[in-house]
């Protein structure tokens, strides 16, 4: 567990408190001035990463982990400067599957400094996600669903991580893997169209043309415009019939 700067100042104070009181004083000013200052800088870094500015928000960042490597704040900003980084890289379209560790690295450092911290598991599971898109483009699949796997395990409600997933092992026509993922979609979001559309379209590759018309009619109900849905349906309903 993370000892915070407060409790590694409360516990020089008691071994300082034998000292002279002309010693003491100085240290102990030198010590809150030092606090003060990694507080402040912190405080600055988050403004920087708010505004945009996550190359000198990471600077700073990264200076205080050299000072204090067990700084939670310090690595949880890194992870998010790195990962502001990553994404502004990819929409440039210059990015690499590389970019995404150095983020997943100091969020990784920041979960063990505090387990359990909701905005981490958060943060890595969209880090994941990322990182599982970039490796499903370059037509890594094995890669891509280990990482969408680990995206899912951070936070179970990332529906798109789950859609990505059911899609992969839809490729596979491992339908039973793929059915679970787009159940897990609706878990999060019952209404959510193309969850459904997909269930259908698992349905329809497993020859179950009854389950697909159900599906597909669902589907087109929650996106009456949506005429791919339709013409879906309407395959699945003169299957059903010819079966």
């Amino acid at each position: 567990m993370r000892v915070s700067i407060i409790t590694k100042a409360r516990s020089c104070f008691l071994v300082l408190r034998r000292c002279h009181w002309a010693v003491l004083v100085p240290v102990c000013m030198a010590l809150l001035v030092s606090i003060r200052c990694t507080n402040h800088r912190l405080e600055y870094a988050h403004e920087l990463l708010e505004a945009g500015n996550f190359l000198s928000a990471r600077k700073i960042y990264s200076k205080i982990v050299e000072k204090d490597p067990e700084n939670f704040e310090a690595h949880y900003g890194m992870g998010m400067s790195l990962c502001a980084e990553a994404m502004y890289k990819m929409n440039l379209d210059i990015g690499c599957i590389e970019d995404w560790y150095p983020a997943i690295y100091h969020m990784n450092i920041a979960s063990n400094l505090q387990p359990n911290t909701r905005e981490v598991s958060r943060t890595l599971a969209i880090l994941h996600y990322n990182l599982g898109t970039c490796h499903h483009k370059e037509g890594n699949a094995d890669a891509a669903i280990e990482r969408l796997e680990s995206a899912v395990v951070y936070d179970s409600t990332l529906v798109k991580a789950y859609n990505l997933l059911g899609a992969l092992y839809h490729t596979r026509e491992n339908f039973r893997k793929a059915e679970q993922c787009y159940l897990k979609v609706l878990d999060v979001q019952p209404e959510y169209a193309m969850a459904h559309f997909n269930l259908g379209a698992v349905a329809w590759a497993s020859g179950d043309y009854n389950a697909a018309v159900s599906y597909f009619q669902k589907a087109s109900e929650l996106s009456p415009g949506n005429t791919y849905f339709k013409q879906w349906l309407h395959k699945a309903q003169q299957q059903s019939r010819q079966g």
